[in-house]
């Protein structure tokens, strides 16, 4: 495509609905935690007796040619006699009719995910759409992924039930890009699609709360029932109803009733739905981190746990924990698949990454005569354990801070803590403070602080204390902070360490990409994204430049046609920006 004028011309707005699909699965992934930058194109095979390009490529400017599709319909051939659902049979004909037609469709569809795979190199994965007959062409959408975010993500092995009749959902992530594939498929039925300001119809929660509602389901597929539709939603409401107005805590194990991976304690004489909220809440109280309510996804049937020897690779057995008033957490194996808050899912993050942590230790502590990193973070491990909220204070001046705070404290004589001995301090209300050596120099430590415009008002007091001490303590200090909820921050919330060379990279991109003729707005927005991502690191004159050269692009744009300009709010540097993010 040059300027206005397609040559593989599949129809008149196909590169206005490539991006707006760019647009939705950036934001889509974006909420559930995965932060990308996708890639998506739209292929066209020519139906038969239609006149036309055999194949066209949205964009056509890109790397991909139609020469390059030129023996899909060979392997298309060769994966549709792979797949173990050609080979299942449906008596009633029409039925049959359809999954094979379905079965061919995805051999097409992989077919093209190899290409491009192949082409593009670089670990993309590519998820293809079933496709959808656009005026002369049955046009397919890929989405591409990077590999690391895939395989990266807590997610399950098997892709359907054990007898394949119900197709499952691996991970959160996966289950997003499912919906937003069924999306592209029914919004390229829609006459000129592209043409609206949401080119999907669908909105971002909404993408994932299906993908949350299809890993659920798949959990109760995979553990032997076919009956999962509703496990979501009835999680949803038993973790936000109280109990004689006690916040609902515990836990249920999805698994078949004769399961040999559970050990039953008891069988109710009647099962109860798991859509009777009420009744379900009442047992709940029952649960615990020891035995668990067991379900088969649609009726509670008894109190048991999962045996030690459970086999992991079978993924038949899973838990779902309420960890608070509105959150709880599907797990396979120790392994959290997703968390969800209030109907919001999300991918779960990292208790405490040690890397992180060690790297916070060594900047916030550099100038104060250093600190023991894995002493620390023996204790800080432990912290992150507790039941209910705490928070582990290293300051290097524990010492002075103990003496000071001592009439809202419990000043000890100083002393090396275990992380047995932290389960137990961190059982009563306030701080633990440490040197940072991992040196006990009080407990119950209640914080105090001058207030700031730094806090969360969405958060609770324990935070925003740890926010306003942090603000208004002159010693190099740091706080991990475990919530209620089982949330973990680690204060100071210090940007990462950046390679200048990677920046320099990233203006010479941007720089390219203004100077491009014609204008390419999608390159140049793609550029200018990516330097804005790392705006924290820039220079006066590195910002001066990047918004020189977006006015200069602008006015390009302008003078080659263009309606409307997008204001953007320059950039400017940052005060907190120092030589000490630098990795080089």
């Amino acid at each position: 495509m040059r300027g206005d004028f397609i040559d593989l011309f599949m129809w008149g707005f196909q590169r206005h609905f490539r991006i707006g699909v760019e647009i939705r699965v950036a934001s889509s992934l974006s909420i559930v935690g995965a932060s990308v930058e996708p890639v998506v194109f739209l292929v066209g095979l020519l139906a038969p007796g239609r006149e036309g390009h055999p194949v066209c490529i949205e964009p056509e400017d890109g790397p991909l040619s139609p020469g390059d599709f030129s023996g899909h319909a060979n392997r298309a051939d060769e994966l549709f006699e792979l797949d173990p659902d050609r080979h299942f049979w449906i008596s009633d004909a029409r039925s049959h009719k359809l999954r094979q037609q379905r079965v061919r469709e995805r051999a097409f569809g992989n077919a093209i995910a190899e290409v491009l795979e192949d082409k593009l190199g670089d670990g993309i994965r590519f998820f293809v759409a079933n496709p959808t007959l656009v005026e002369q062409h049955w046009v397919y959408t890929a989405i591409g992924i990077p590999g690391d975010v895939i395989d990266n993500t807590p997610r399950l092995s098997a892709t359907a039930s054990p007898d394949r009749r119900v197709a499952t959902t691996s991970s959160l992530i996966e289950g997003a890009i499912d919906e937003l594939l069924r999306c592209c498929t029914r919004a390229l039925r829609d006459p000129d699609p592209g043409t609206g300001l949401n080119a999907l119809g669908i909105e971002d929660a909404d993408v994932s709360r299906s993908a949350a509602r299809a890993l659920a389901g798949s959990a109760v597929v995979l553990s032997g029932s076919l009956y999962g539709a509703s496990l979501y939603d009835s999680m949803n409401r038993l973790a936000t109803t109280r109990y004689e107005r006690r916040i609902g805590l515990g836990r249920l194990v999805v698994a078949d009733p004769a399961s040999k991976y559970v050990d039953r304690i008891f069988t109710l004489a009647k099962p109860i739905p798991i859509a009777d909220t009420r009744t379900l809440r009442k047992m709940l109280e029952v649960s615990s981190e020891r035995v668990a309510l067991l379900t088969d996804g649609d009726k509670v049937y008894g109190l048991g746990r999962i045996r030690a020897d459970y086999d992991a690779a079978s993924e038949s057995v899973f838990e779902v924990g309420v960890v608070g008033h509105g959150s709880w957490d599907l797990r396979h194996a120790g392994t959290t698949l997703m968390t969800v808050e209030h109907g919001a899912p999300r991918l779960p993050e990292p208790r405490l990454d040690g890397a992180r942590f060690e790297d916070t230790m060594r900047r916030v502590f550099a100038s104060s005569g250093g600190c023991d990193a894995d002493a620390v973070w023996g204790l800080a491990k432990a912290a992150a354990e507790a039941e209910h909220g705490t928070m582990l204070v290293v300051s290097a001046m524990a010492a002075e801070e103990a003496e000071r705070l001592g009439s809202q404290a419990l000043a000890i004589e100083p002393a090396a803590l275990t992380p047995e001995v932290v389960h137990q301090v961190t059982s009563i209300d306030g701080a633990v403070l440490v040197d940072p050596t991992g040196v006990c120099h009080a407990i119950g430590v209640i914080l105090d602080g001058t207030a700031t415009g730094e806090g969360d008002r969405s958060r609770g007091a324990r935070y925003n204390s740890a926010v306003r001490y942090l603000g208004s303590t002159s010693a190099p200090t740091l706080i991990v902070l475990v919530s209620e909820d089982g949330m973990i921050n680690l204060l100071p919330d210090l940007h990462p360490l950046m390679h200048r060379s990677d920046v320099s990279s990233l203006m010479a991109e941007l720089q390219v990409a203004a100077l491009t003729k014609p204008p390419d707005a999608e390159r140049f927005s793609h550029a200018y994204n990516r330097i804005k991502a790392v705006a924290f690191y820039l220079s006066q004159e590195q910002c001066a430049e990047v918004n020189k050269l977006r006015d200069e692009h602008w006015e390009r744009r302008i003078a080659a046609g263009a309606q409307i300009r997008v204001l953007d709010t320059p950039l400017v540097p940052n005060p907190e920006m120092s030589d000490s993010y630098w990795a080089d």
